[in-house]
């Protein structure tokens, strides 16, 4: 495992308008059997203390995973659909997750991951989603 820092940057829109969040975190890369995994800490700044994230991707498809505090698994295979449940300390919400598009570049210092999804949870309505994760080895 080596160290990296995870740059994840987000755009949500929906009925509602556009939101937008960032975080930077230090975490680890490792490469085993054709995959990689990026994982790290979430922090109070995410609203997730007690969570660890990995992030586990492969040529074409992208896994975000959370343990801990709070629970979740979702797949991102363009043109896919996920379905599958967020658990929080407080309660249980169902998600839908619609792949639209998944690009994942392998740069000099590490690897740009591109996700762009609409995600349905509960009775809310659609939200569109673009998310860029960033994995920066120097």
């Amino acid at each position: 495992m080596q160290k990296a820092k995870i740059t994840v940057s987000g755009v949500s829109r929906n009925s509602d308008g556009v939101s937008r969040l960032e975080t930077v975190n230090t975490g680890t890369f490792t490469e085993k059997n054709g995959y990689c995994y990026a994982r790290y800490e979430e922090t109070e700044a995410s609203g997730m203390s007690g969570t660890t994230t990995t992030v586990k991707w492969n040529s074409s498809q992208v896994s975000l995973i959370r343990h801990g505090a709070y629970e979740m698994h979702q797949e991102f295979a363009e043109g896919g659909t996920c379905a599958g449940d967020y658990r929080t300390p407080y309660l249980m919400i169902p998600l839908e997750t619609k792949t639209k598009r998944v690009r994942i570049k392998k740069l000099p210092y590490g690897w740009k991951i591109q996700l762009e999804y609409d995600l349905a949870y509960a009775a809310a309505d659609m939200n569109r989603i673009m998310t860029t994760i960033v994995v920066d080895l120097r």
